[in-house]
């Protein structure tokens, strides 16, 4: 199989370069002068020129496409809405239509945050009600994908990793180097997710694509927790000061995007398709088994 991966420098999609290439062709996408994984080729280009897009594909003729790329900064989306929507919906368009016209699997790395204020976090809630910016334009771009590749995978998801390109860091890896430099942290009590490690998103995506999956799947923790509950796991698993770590609530801080507090997802689905998902507390075991290698 011939993989095509964009975002190819973000923390998903270097992960799924790493992973795949070890047994298929993958070509890695990206916006960057340097590329910092290892793959079978990589292009820095702008997704939304169309023409390169269409020629690079032609050239490559993957079979799978993965778009993990995206404006995922949820205050940047809210402030540069324009920004947010080039880089959600057209973007993810242009690709919907090249995978469409030429036959490609597309794999759409959607987000928890289209559900909103629901209380039906399953796939088949039809009902969704994002409530801030980044939410919105990740559903428009679900639509677009369903447009145009019906036969696409759309999985809504909530990832933690380590992150290859300079100067980024995640909330995990935010975590993770405060407590080691022991910097007291506040964590919310009341910010329900579902977490999932990028390796084992990884393995599951390839897992629907042997199955001949289609449509929309939640991928995450089976079992949600907080924020906090996060980072006291976390802690545990590497050795540090648990009292660093202070309890918070989200309506103490002021975002510029509102968030929803409960973003757990329902996993039964994934169930009834025989993928086993991890607790995210088996997540942060792989989390800081892969620190060891860093």
């Amino acid at each position: 199989m011939k993989f095509v991966i964009t975002g190819a420098n973000g923390m998903l999609g270097s992960t799924l370069c790493q992973l795949y290439n070890k047994k298929y062709d993958v070509y890695a996408f990206h916006r960057d002068k340097e590329f910092y994984s290892e793959c079978t080729d990589e292009f820095s280009f702008d997704l939304l020129n169309m023409d390169f897009l269409q020629s690079v594909i032609k050239k490559i003729k993957p079979d799978i496409f993965i778009h993990c790329a995206s404006l995922t900064d949820v205050d940047q989306c809210e402030k540069y809405q324009d920004l947010a929507y080039a880089s959600n919906v057209q973007i993810t368009e242009n690709i919907a239509r090249v995978c469409g016209n030429n036959n490609i699997k597309l794999i759409y790395i959607s987000s928890d945050q289209i559900y909103g204020g629901t209380n039906d976090y399953s796939e088949d809630n039809n009902i969704l009600l994002p409530k801030n910016n980044y939410g919105k334009t990740k559903l428009l771009g679900e639509k677009k994908v369903l447009k145009y590749c019906p036969e696409a995978i759309i999985v809504r998801t909530n990832i933690f990793g380590w992150n290859v390109k300079p100067n980024r860091i995640s909330f995990a890896e935010w975590i993770y180097f405060s407590l080691k430099n022991r910097k007291k942290i506040i964590l919310f009590t009341d910010y329900i997710f579902s977490p999932i490690y990028t390796e084992l998103l990884g393995e599951k995506i390839l897992e629907l694509i042997k199955k001949n999956f289609i449509n929309i799947i939640n991928l995450g923790s089976p079992v949600p927790c907080s924020k906090y509950d996060f980072g006291i796991m976390l802690a545990h698993c590497f050795g540090f000061d648990k009292s660093l770590i202070n309890k918070g609530v989200i309506e103490d801080h002021k975002f510029v995007a509102k968030r929803e507090k409960n973003l757990s997802l329902n996993t039964k689905k994934a169930y009834n398709a025989k993928i086993s998902l991890e607790c995210y507390k088996d997540s942060l075991i792989r989390f800081k088994r892969d620190q060891v290698s860093l």
